[in-house]
């Protein structure tokens, strides 16, 4: 029986039981050049191309690999057949997934060349100058070729419901390699159109019909790049399919509805399924080019959505649908047609964000890095965070972001020292300034004003500028985090703890201070119990330790409080209580004996 080589999205070869065979790669490599080729091809030729450079050493490689590969394949007949100085492939003892470039014309060919799109051929090749790297890119550039082709057929003859799928998928995928294809924008913009007169409850910040506004690109929208944009569906497809929801068939419609648009280029279905399970968003910002994410999160009978400018992570909009079963197929269409007219309205007035971030790539990507880092609660991370921010600042210096970004390293190294540093939240105080100054509608520029103004002890202006900081970006998960955060310390725990809990409704993997704040919150809401719980949920907890032996304590665990207490003192070892809740700011007095009391019976 035939071995499989596999191309697409990989590259194995695997034995008639499905089992991987451990070949070399190159003479996968070879196998996969010598299927193509249907000829016998020159050994010299081969040797080259997989061993570009010294002759000789490329002939003995090549004698090497072909060594390697019949010992991999034994005790089974070799399937690279030697003949004089050439070689050639058995098609007897070997299949592959190449097989469809033959293929006739027909839904399932167009499916099968979106597959080989959608999943590249020999991935990890391709991306130097050597003769087998140029040979990859044009397999790959012969399949979106073949897929145009078979995508203007299978559009001219028609078809039912799931042809149409099969064109939906295979416009997506060719408009991602190539926006400009107004021959394929042409035929998906009849697709794209939907009905404007069916009735449907929608609530949010900008929920408009299509009869209130059609969706046009900015105005000289051909005068700079399209920014790229990754739709990402709230569940998988089998999830989907499981509960019968229309969520993820809605983000599908709006993928091809925006496709039409020429104000962006949509990344396709595939890379946003791989970008939804990834968390480092500097390495999607570096590889993908992906100025824009549409997130999106389904409950039982509402669809969230933000969109998230991804280079400095802010949402610029965001609204939320309420899904009516019975009126599935008007839905359908109305939320997909306001959803798209709402973000084209937002992408033309952010133009100038993206086009600062064509020109300056790198300062983005160094943004983002130091985000991660301040992700971790520790002294170590701050001033890597730091040193990101910095960096983004020498490529960029009216970065806003990345000036309210190194404001946050200050104020979250005054709360970590526990010294009381004025100097440290004087700059973190200066640095948000600048931040406004340099972007008066940036709501993580006002959030970190009202952070550093929070730990000055001038909580009412604290307030002031989370509240606008909350105007400019209503679901900004992390402003909401920040707000409820100077709410704790404005004496009004119950108001602090309903607004970090919509927080982590809108970020459902939050960062650490998430669940900080909301321990905090429940501690002066006498919820000692749940204040433990929330610190439990913390990835690092040993922040929050000061927090946790004051709350064992008031439970009564001395042993426990003690643990949380050597960890502190471990970790800060001139920790003092009396210097600390001087220095703490709270709107009222109650709050500050409160945690006095519960520190002193942890032993501090």
């Amino acid at each position: 029986m035939a071995l499989r080589l596999t191309t697409l999205g990989g590259c194995r070869l695997e034995d008639e039981a499905g089992q991987v065979i451990a070949a070399p790669y190159l003479s996968l490599l070879l196998l996969a050049y010598l299927y193509r080729a249907e000829a016998p091809v020159a050994r010299r030729d081969l040797a080259q191309l997989l061993w570009p450079g010294n002759k000789d050493a490329a002939a003995t490689n090549l004698r090497s690999t072909l060594l390697r590969l019949s010992k991999a394949e034994a005790p089974r007949q070799s399937c690279v057949i030697s003949k004089g100085a050439t070689l050639s492939l058995d098609y007897t003892s070997l299949s592959c997934d190449l097989e469809f470039e033959s293929a006739g014309a027909g839904e399932e060919s167009l499916e099968r060349f979106s597959d080989a799109v959608a999943h590249p051929f020999l991935p990890s090749a391709g991306s130097g100058n050597t003769a087998l790297d140029l040979w990859v890119r044009n397999v790959r550039q012969h399949h979106l070729t073949l897929l145009r082709q078979r995508f203007i057929e299978a559009d001219t003859t028609g078809g039912g419901a799931s042809s149409r799928s099969a064109l939906r998928r295979a416009a997506v995928l060719l408009l991602e390699h190539d926006p400009a294809d107004e021959d394929i924008r042409r035929r998906i913009s009849g697709a794209a159109e939907v009905a404007a007169n069916a009735p449907v409850s929608l609530t949010g910040a900008s929920a408009l019909s299509v009869a209130e506004h059609k969706a046009s690109p900015p105005a000289g929208s051909d005068l700079w790049t399209a920014p790229r944009i990754a739709l990402l569906p709230p569940e998988t497809s089998l999830a989907a399919q499981k509960t019968g929801s229309i969520a993820n068939a809605l983000i599908e419609d709006l993928t091809i509805g925006l496709c039409a648009e020429r104000a962006v280029s949509v990344v396709a279905p595939y890379t946003s399924e791989r970008i939804r399970g990834s968390r480092d968003k500097a390495a999607i910002l570096e590889r993908h080019k992906i100025a824009y994410v549409l997130d999106s999160q389904r409950t039982d009978d509402s669809l969230f959505v933000q969109l998230i400018f991804l280079p400095t992570d802010e949402v610029v909009w965001a609204s939320r649908f309420r899904l009516d079963p019975t009126q599935i197929v008007q839905q359908r269409t109305i939320i997909t047609e306001a959803v798209q007219s709402s973000l084209i309205d937002r992408l033309a007035s952010s133009r100038q964000m993206a086009l600062d971030y064509s020109k300056r790539p790198e300062a983005y990507v160094s943004f983002l890095r130091g985000l991660q880092d301040l992700s971790t609660m520790s002294l170590p991370s701050m001033r890597r965070a730091r040193r990101h921010f910095k960096e983004a600042l020498e490529l960029d210096r009216g970065f806003a972001s990345a000036l309210a970004g190194l404001s946050r390293t200050y104020s979250m190294e005054w709360i970590l020292t526990a010294r009381g540093d004025q100097e440290l939240l004087q700059e973190a105080t200066r640095l948000a300034d600048s931040a406004v100054s340099q972007n008066a509608g940036s709501a993580g520029a006002f959030k970190e004003l009202g952070v550093s103004q929070l730990f000055m002890g001038r909580i009412d202006e604290s307030l002031e500028a989370l509240a606008t900081a909350e105007q400019l970006s209503p679901h900004y998960a992390d402003v909401l985090f920040s707000h409820a955060d100077s709410l704790v310390h404005a004496s009004r725990p119950a108001d602090a703890l309903a607004k970090v809990k919509n927080s982590i409704e809108l970020n459902p993997l939050p960062p650490d201070p998430y669940f900080w704040a909301a321990a905090g919150a429940s501690y002066f809401l006498g919820e000692y119990r749940q204040a433990l719980d929330y610190i439990d949920r913390m990835r690092d907890s040993r922040p929050a330790d000061r927090l946790a032996a004051a709350s064992w304590a008031m439970l009564g665990d001395a042993t426990k409080a003690r643990a949380c207490r050597l960890r502190v003192l471990k970790d800060n070892p001139t920790f003092d209580v009396e210097r600390w809740v001087a220095v703490l700011p709270h709107k009222e007095k109650w709050q500050t004996e409160m945690y006095r009391e519960g520190l002193l019976k942890a032993g501090f």
